[in-house]
């Protein structure tokens, strides 16, 4: 894992993601690759006077200005947290934001992305429109989205991995397996029994292809809900990274469904490492 993207809109929450994404950088020995991408409307249809024209066109010089203004605030940043020596390239793309962030990892073939969301009330908004949501969707690479609030020390020790125990979730633990032994830290299988009639032997079962690792703790939490029972198992054990694994929203969906009575809270500290089912390799 060496290539790390960072999509940034300059703002608060993206400068969350950032120093997180320097942390990693730093463990790994990774670069980080910065993407800013702007849009503007096409008006190559419309008969607009010169002078219209010449405002539209000034608006690359803006951006670009103002790109210029932001790059410093970045390696300031980088400086001053201590990791003025984590290479990066910064990239300018104009487009729309989604299809630059996905051209950009596709075209410099990121290992990883690494982006911030806006965390306490926003979380269905953020999974059904928003940029991060619909990278998440379409990125052939993990994605590891950074709630502003989220505070860290720039090591993680613990990953929960939410799990079923099926096929494919033994598909995505190797997965995160590969992540964890760069990393260096503790996986925690968790299944959030909703029934409360499960005993240990099926957890037993599923997990004795790893009886080995003994950087594996499997646990069983009886809850009826299965968002309260992540959170207090999150908030229990001290975890630093919640792994989930996306099948083009459905997943997703029902876990952060708003009919739900209640709101979970993990989503606005904990970082969430999101890998998409269609890119495991059985």
């Amino acid at each position: 894992m060496k290539k790390i993207l960072y999509p940034t809109d300059f703002s608060e929450t993206a400068e969350n993601a950032f120093i997180f994404a320097l942390q990693i950088a730093d463990h790994l020995g990774a670069s980080i690759i910065t993407i800013h991408a702007f849009d503007k409307p096409d008006i190559s249809s419309f008969n607009l006077p010169d002078t219209l024209r010449d405002v539209y066109d000034s608006i690359d010089l803006d951006v670009f200005e103002n790109y210029e203004d932001e790059v410093p605030v970045l390696r300031d940043i980088a400086i001053d947290n201590g990791y003025y020596h984590v290479p990066m390239v910064h990239v300018l793309e104009e487009g729309a934001a989604v299809s630059a962030i996905l051209r950009t990892a596709n075209k410099n073939k990121a290992d990883l992305i690494v982006m911030g969301n806006t965390g306490a009330g926003m979380m269905e908004k953020f999974f059904f429109g928003t940029v991060s949501g619909k990278v998440l969707e379409e990125a052939h690479c993990p994605v590891i989205l950074v709630p502003v609030t989220a505070q860290f020390d720039g090591i993680i020790d613990n990953i929960a991995i939410a799990t079923n125990m099926t096929d494919e979730d033994a598909l995505f633990i190797e997965e995160v397996r590969k992540f964890r032994e760069l990393m260096g830290c503790h996986i925690h299988l968790v299944h959030i029994n909703t029934t409360q009639n499960m005993d240990d032997s099926q957890m037993k079962s599923f997990c004795e292809r790893w009886h080995n690792d003994k950087k594996i703790t499997p646990h069983i939490v009886n809850h009826n809900d299965i968002n309260e029972g992540l959170e207090n198992f999150v908030n229990e054990n001290k975890i630093d990274l919640l792994a989930l694994l996306s099948h083009k929203r459905n997943w997703f969906e029902d876990l952060f469904s708003k009919t739900r009575a209640k709101s979970i809270s993990f989503h606005k500290t904990i970082p969430l490492l999101v890998y998409q089912s269609e890119n495991l390799i059985s």
